[in-house]
């Protein structure tokens, strides 16, 4: 039967090249990102998750220009919108927002 010696000093060995600071082992632990920086700030430890990003605008055109709207389920009579690309992200553009 082996020992798992070398198992257990594996995480030493990573700790003495790495550097075992409480912000990476938290990270580690939790997933999040932990940081002593952010208790300068009056936040907590680990940072909270990042929320999806804001809805793109919808814009239009007039003879005036171009408009956007933040909400246009707020608009009255809804035109034509102006550019017809995507309007949010790919689940892989997601998560490499989520991971920063």
């Amino acid at each position: 039967m082996k020992k798992p010696v070398p198992l257990l000093l594996l995480p030493l060995v990573f700790c003495a090249l790495e550097g075992c600071a409480p912000d990476r082992i938290a990270s580690a632990v939790t997933g999040k990102d932990c940081n002593t920086a952010y208790l300068y700030d009056d936040e907590s430890f680990c940072a909270r998750p990042v929320g999806p990003p804001p809805p793109q605008p919808y814009c239009t055109t007039s003879f005036e220009g171009t408009t956007c709207w933040a909400r246009p389920d707020l608009m009255p009579n809804v035109a034509r919108q102006t550019y017809g690309g995507p309007t949010s992200l790919t689940p892989a553009q997601n998560q490499e927002r989520m991971r920063q």
